[in-house]
């Protein structure tokens, strides 16, 4: 591949030593030769690659605006797991040597797009999630009941705490702590699974991505004041009223990932997980 024509770099503001990593990075890139900026988000013109220093935080937060715009996402993992990271913070140095060469790879990660009825016309442009939606209840302790529909044909009806929609990226993150399968990054699915069922035979279900999720929140013992929201990875939380319907399908856009050459997934989740 060719080098990035253009870089720029946003860091994470829990992290304090990631000013002090930006900048050093932001002077190597330069004298390597690569035209690096601080990451402006209101910038006429976007970059092609955007660096993250953070953790998974900070790359979700930005994906939706890479994916959408077209820019290659890559991180510098300076939290915690960093499932999402190309590399760490001790391997800074090895990464500008392959920016500059153009070795790196760009893997495209499925992102997930999620409409409620009725409100389709609220948001500008869809939501879009990289790694899950979740339907569930907005008060701690109550269980709710979840009409799920593939492709307008109901699965099940679900009595739990939640349920969860993932993307193969998504399924080391919230779905895996839910007892979700880990799916490879680039299988064609999307995993859905129950977040604390009442039921034990209730367990999680891998679809095709072709397929369009409907989560349907139901009216449960006589209850007709339900307090329901639904998340997009975990950053925003949207009210929705009971027999109103979750349109959950893959996204038309998918979010470009910047990888190392040498990157092994299946090394990844060894070092991630303790295996």
């Amino acid at each position: 591949m060719m080098p990035p024509r253009s870089i720029a770099l946003l860091a994470g503001v829990r992290n304090s030593g990631n000013r002090e990593l930006m900048q050093s990075l932001a002077a190597a890139l330069a004298s390597a030769g690569l035209s690096v900026s601080e990451y402006d988000r209101d910038a006429t013109e976007q970059p092609d690659m955007l660096l993250c220093l953070g953790g998974d935080g900070t790359m979700l937060a930005a994906a939706t605006r890479a994916a959408r715009q077209g820019m290659i996402l890559g991180g510098i993992n300076t939290g915690h797991l960093g499932f999402l990271s190309a590399c760490g913070r001790k391997e800074v140095d090895a990464l500008v040597e392959i920016l500059v060469s153009g070795s790196y790879r760009v893997e495209e990660r499925a992102m997930l797009q999620a409409s409620q009825s009725g409100l389709e016309e609220s948001y500008p442009y869809p939501l879009l999630a990289l790694n899950e939606v979740c339907l569930m209840r907005a008060r701690t302790g109550k269980m709710i009941d979840v009409d799920v529909e593939l492709d307008g044909c109901l699965l099940n009806r679900y009595h739990a705490d939640g349920v969860l929609v993932a993307t193969p990226t998504g399924s080391t993150a919230y779905s895996l702590s839910a007892g979700g399968p880990l799916l490879w990054p680039d299988a064609g699915v999307m995993s859905l699974t129950p977040i604390c069922p009442h039921s034990l035979t209730s367990r999680p279900v891998v679809v095709s991505d072709s397929v369009q999720i409907t989560l349907r929140p139901r009216v449960r013992r006589g209850r007709v004041e339900e307090s329901i929201i639904y998340s997009v990875d975990g950053r925003s939380a949207h009210a929705i009223n009971v027999n109103d319907s979750l349109n959950i399908r893959k996204a038309d856009v998918p979010l470009k990932l910047l990888t190392l050459p040498d990157s092994d997934y299946a090394a990844r989740l060894r070092a991630k997980l303790g295996w």
